[in-house]
């Protein structure tokens, strides 16, 4: 059933927590591919924009009920996954100018009641607490509150607030976007080896314009670790671990994305949304993402779907990097080709996916609720561009062996149009995987 397209993971999973590394591991000495890696993390400057007097309204209507609206009229479509009775447990919140707002870090359906609670530095209340609700999936909309240093969200007002529950806020009101775009990667987890995906990954992205990732992590081997950690250490990644309250894949998705979009809102003004064996790429490989979205002049686009492109990978990455000619024989994007056609929204093989699984480059304050392939929520006035393949398609490196997805998913693949053998563009080739080897070079010789 094509259904198996979007309920498999990408690795196996696993309940066994998260690790990365500690961030100080040091390469070898520069190669000759690049200039040497920034040794300190880019500045960010302090000026914030100033707290609105009057909380944030949508459609002239405060925006604690223009979310209590969405969630009273949208259907919860994670069964079983929701838990009841477990108290609350909180992964991340932010403070806007004009509204805070919560990551619960267990999964709740959708218009369940909570309370919002206001701690301030002193560690007491500093306002009574605040009916909300979850909207979307692992969300919590907060009116603001003078004085608020921590957030707290509870199943009932009178509720003990502990470390698990509360949080301190991350300001994100900031006056200019620190990045045009980020890059927000789906939760890694599993045993196959990450470090060539990462790597490659990254590079790609880079190459693309982006230069900040906000990884999410619900376990990694230490060797992958490693990698990740060096990004870390030159400012380019931030790390978020997903906790073992989050079991579920798709689960684990929703969160990632929930907080993601949050995470990036004013800090970037476009933010990608994809996998860690998905590439993102414009057709015309003389254009860049970064340059593509900046070209973008209709004010109505709140995000650009790109259409996939499945690319058969027969075989797992290596355990370790041995040898440059090991990287040129087993990079994905210069190992496999065999492409299907493009999974174009309202195919019939789509069945409910409205997008088709693509994947959005996001504008982070235009979409209020994201699912793992689609904005289903946009603020009033904006819409999603979903490109031709022509302009923009995602090379997805789909390991086929996986839980027998090929066998599974072969047919109706087949039903998008023909398969055809397709190249990475060699313009940005040899570029990607000199900085791969660099990377790899300064991390893992020593």
């Amino acid at each position: 059933m094509i259904a198996a397209l979007i309920q498999l993971p990408l690795f196996p999973n696993d309940s066994s927590p998260s690790k990365v590394g500690n961030g100080n591991e040091k390469g070898n000495e520069p190669s000759t591919f690049d200039p040497p890696l920034p040794t300190s993390l880019p500045s960010i400057p302090t000026d914030q924009i100033p707290d609105s007097a009057d909380d944030e309204i949508i459609a002239n209507v405060s925006a604690l009920s223009y979310y209590k609206e969405l969630a009273r009229k949208t259907r919860d479509n994670m069964g079983n996954h929701m838990s009841t009775k477990e108290p609350i447990q909180m992964l991340a919140a932010y403070a806007y100018k004009d509204h805070f707002s919560a990551v619960i870090a267990l999964p709740k359906r959708i218009g369940t009641t909570v309370f919002c609670r206001y701690i301030g530095k002193d560690g007491k209340e500093v306002a009574e607490p605040l009916e909300s609700t979850v909207y979307p999936f692992f969300v919590v909309y907060c009116s603001r509150r003078s004085n608020t240093t921590m957030l707290a969200i509870t199943i009932d007002k009178s509720e003990a607030i502990s470390t698990k529950n509360s949080v301190k806020l991350v300001k994100r009101k900031f006056k200019e976007y620190q990045h045009n775009v980020a890059f927000c990667l789906a939760p890694v987890y599993g045993k196959e080896p990450k470090w060539l995906h990462f790597v490659e990954l990254v590079e790609h992205y880079k190459l693309q314009g982006v230069n900040k990732f906000f990884v999410y992590i619900r376990e990694i081997e230490d060797y992958d670790a490693k990698l990740i950690d060096s990004y870390v250490a030159t400012g380019e990644v931030e790390i978020i671990n997903i906790p073992p309250t989050v079991s579920d894949v798709i689960a684990q998705q929703l969160l990632g994305v929930a907080d993601c979009l949050l995470r990036s809102r004013t800090y970037a003004k476009w933010s990608i949304f994809a996998d860690i064996d998905e590439r993102l790429i414009m057709t015309d490989d003389r254009m860049t993402i970064d340059k593509f979205i900046s070209n973008i002049t209709d004010e109505s686009i709140g995000s650009v779907a790109f259409p996939q492109r499945w690319i058969m990978k027969r075989e797992h990455i290596p355990e370790k990097f041995s040898s440059d000619e090991q990287v040129f024989e087993k990079m994905p994007t210069r190992a496999w080709h065999e492409t299907t056609s493009a999974a174009l929204k309202g195919h019939p093989s789509c069945n409910d996916q409205l997008s088709c699984w693509a994947k959005d480059i996001v504008h982070n304050e235009k979409a209020i609720r994201m699912l793992v392939h689609e904005v289903v929520d946009f603020y009033p006035g904006y819409k999603e561009l979903f490109l031709d393949p022509s302009i923009g398609y995602i090379r997805h490196y789909r390991d086929v062996q996986m839980q027998a997805w090929e066998q599974n998913n072969i047919a109706n693949l087949r039903k998008f149009g023909p398969f055809s053998n397709t190249n990475y563009p060699l313009t940005i080739g040899s570029k990607l995987v000199k900085n791969v080897l660099n990377r790899l070079h300064r991390v893992y010789d020593n």
